[in-house]
């Protein structure tokens, strides 16, 4: 009877384990309990006068949503979305390009393919398609940056009718089609490569028998309860709203005829569906934990600390082990910043529509969310605009 007893009791226990690692984290808005402090209060408006002196200087247009320790401690939207005019003031609600930023989804849009047995990490490009030139170009090694590929922005600008719009698949085609010379062999060497990601959003859809607008929003921002996040559809232009992308002096952008190549770039979304991903991340709502912790690890043995590159992810390690991950966006008006820290829950998501340089150095930000900082981690600040890709 003991026995039983004891063996009923184990069950419960691993279930309700199980069901709140399953759970969505809750996404606590305003300060509260122990987080209801002078000193939280008091970062509170460090942190506001920081993004107002950037304002004042004309040097930040956009939103940001700074946590600690998973609570939300600043949130704030500046300027307007029609800067030339000073017309229609932004609001922390505001969707923005995302950039770069959009690779840490497509990376979780492969991981959820991994996780539902449908893919490997090793698994060759010639999978999905067997006429693929470029041989022994694994899905591991398009996630971190070491495939080795040319970047088609440049290859289209040189193959393609500028007027008409490429999609991923047809992007793929010309690639097999031209067979532009690659810049190494595969798994030589880390490469920053927005190419590698653009063809994993055409192996999601190879996969899934759905176009990557609609697999990412069914498998990754539905169930995260992003309910403002998006792909961008050329074809359904109208059908979403969004922040206006401007040059540094307020000039006005207009999409391309690459807006049609997705997964290195291409999501639309603002800093409050991009804190309540920053939740879902330390749940197994939507991937299981060891997939999450993979993209955290950094994949490239010849990078030496503390910069390195995971799954859609930028790396920092600290001498004690201790991780940031992060990553930037720069594409057509709009500019983007993520970091998460890993241990102490701290996050910091700031968007732009404008190319200037309001966030390039984030050091005073940095001193006033850990107090006294190490001389490490301004070092690794002053290296956030200096990180290539869009």
């Amino acid at each position: 009877m003991l026995l039983r007893y004891l063996f009923f009791i184990s069950v419960v226990l691993i279930s309700c384990q199980s069901s709140e690692r399953n759970k969505m984290p809750e996404v606590l808005e305003e300060p509260g309990g122990a987080y209801d402090t002078l000193a939280f209060r008091s970062k509170s408006k460090q942190v506001d006068a920081f993004f107002h002196k950037l304002r004042n200087n004309y040097q930040f247009n956009g939103a940001v949503l700074v946590a600690k320790g998973g609570r939300i401690l600043y949130k704030n939207a500046f300027g307007w979305n029609d800067i030339r005019h000073r017309k229609d003031s932004l609001r922390t609600g505001d969707d923005f390009e995302l950039a770069s930023v959009s690779k840490q989804f497509t990376a979780a849009g492969v991981l959820k393919l991994v996780q539902d047995g449908k893919i490997s990490l090793d698994d060759t490009v010639q999978r999905f398609y067997p006429d693929f030139p470029y041989k022994g170009i694994t899905i591991r090694m398009l996630l971190t940056h070491r495939g080795g590929l040319t970047n088609y922005t440049y290859f289209c600008d040189q193959v393609c009718d500028r007027r008409q719009v490429v999609s991923n698949q047809e992007m793929v085609a010309l690639l097999i089609q031209h067979k532009p010379a690659p810049y190494f062999l595969p798994d030589r060497r880390h490469d920053y490569s927005n190419t590698g990601y653009a063809l994993l959003a055409a192996i999601i859809e190879k996969v899934s028998g759905k176009s990557y607008k609609r697999y990412m929003e069914e498998e990754i921002f539905i169930p995260a309860g992003m309910k403002h996040t998006y792909v961008y559809d050329v074809k359904q232009t109208n059908a979403f709203t969004h922040t206006t992308g401007h040059k540094a002096y307020g000039e006005r952008t207009y999409p391309s005829y690459l807006e049609g190549v997705l997964g290195d770039k291409g999501i639309y979304s603002n800093v409050e569906d991009l804190f309540r991903w920053d939740r879902a991340l330390y749940s197994e709502y939507i991937l299981e934990k060891t997939l999450i912790d993979s993209a955290f690890v950094p994949g490239n043995k010849e990078l030496k600390k503390p910069f390195n590159y995971g799954f859609g992810w930028r790396t920092y390690t600290f001498d004690d082990g201790r991780k940031l991950v992060y990553h930037g966006g720069w594409w057509n008006g709009f500019k983007s910043y993520f970091l998460r820290d890993l241990e102490s829950e701290n996050t910091v998501i700031i968007l732009a529509n404008c190319e200037n340089r309001g966030f390039g150095n984030l050091d005073e930000l940095f001193d006033i969310l850990y107090d006294r900082k190490p001389s490490s981690l301004r070092k690794f600040s002053a290296r956030i605009h200096h990180s290539p890709g869009f």
